[in-house]
């Protein structure tokens, strides 16, 4: 089940979400790879300067450079809002977890954010 939402996000983000991830949301300078966990399964998209050249199950053999992670009423609650700071506030109940390295992943903020909400309106 994952899987295909991993082939839409991919097939979203490198089609009609393209120009706005890419120029808006900065995705042209990112080049690396995002693991999304729900629950107890994880998928990784690799990025080349904004483009998604790949979808894995799992965490990549070495290791995760930055992605997010969450129960499914984590995912659930972040429906709700879907902004990635209120989803990562340790004062709020039900978050998402950061993943990876605290400055890759601040310096790839807008990335993520805007996968994880391309992400929450398909799952």
């Amino acid at each position: 089940m994952m899987d295909e939402k991993m082939i839409q996000l991919k097939n979203k983000i490198n089609g009609e979400e393209a120009e706005l991830f890419r120029e808006f949301y900065y995705g042209r300078f990112f080049s690396g790879d995002i693991t999304l966990c729900e629950e107890d399964r994880a998928a990784t998209l690799t990025f080349h300067k904004g483009t998604c050249i790949d979808v894995a199950e799992g965490i990549p053999n070495t290791g995760i450079d930055i992605g997010v992670s969450g129960s499914k009423e984590d995912w659930e609650k972040f429906v709700t809002h879907k902004s990635l700071s209120v989803a990562t506030n340790r004062g709020n109940s039900n978050n998402l977890t950061t993943l990876g390295g605290a400055i890759r992943f601040r310096q790839n903020f807008n990335v993520v954010a805007q996968l994880i909400r391309v992400y929450a309106s398909i799952r």
